[in-house]
């Protein structure tokens, strides 16, 4: 205990020692146009060094990841996704009781549902219209055509990526 005083104390007496001034000259202030009234004085301590060194001040948390949730209903033919999008038009059936009688893909069981994603699961095509800003929450997007066949899509939500939305 008598070893941890004795180091404390002569930390504290040489701290001065381990000072950085934050200042400048007179003749420099003039050079560059410095008013002296606004000039902050200051000094930064060797301890006080290390602890900026280490904390994260500048820089906030990191944004969310842009992520979307989404439905889609996928049949083999254009003329067969045109045909169900009418079906959905006339109001008579549901987004998710036609992915289920029509849909060639496993979400179909689901109501089409694909569940949250991030930019870059999908095929470009898929990913193209799913995270456009120009598509709107809600509506029924295609056909859109990819390998797979013809999909009906609806962006149920997006998030993250800042302004991005």
């Amino acid at each position: 205990l008598i070893s941890l005083l004795l180091s404390f104390a002569v930390i504290v007496e040489f701290s001065d020692a381990f000072t950085v001034p934050f200042q400048r000259s007179q003749q420099q202030q003039q050079h560059v146009g410095i008013d002296r009234s606004i000039l902050i004085q200051r000094e930064m301590g060797l301890f006080d060094g290390m602890m900026k060194a280490f904390s994260n001040e500048e820089y906030g948390a990191p944004p969310d990841a842009v992520k979307a949730s989404a439905r889609h209903i996928l049949v083999k033919t254009a003329e067969d996704a045109t045909m169900v999008k009418n079906k959905i038009a006339s109001g008579t059936f549901t987004f998710a009781d036609l992915a289920k009688e029509y849909s060639t893909c496993p979400s179909g069981s689901s109501g089409g549902s694909l569940g949250s994603f991030e930019p870059g699961t999908m095929v470009p095509e898929f990913d193209k219209v799913i995270f456009s800003p120009d598509t709107v929450l809600g509506a029924i997007i295609g056909p859109v055509e990819t390998k797979f066949g013809y999909h009906l899509i609806v962006v149920d939500k997006r998030s993250g990526g800042g302004d991005w939305y």
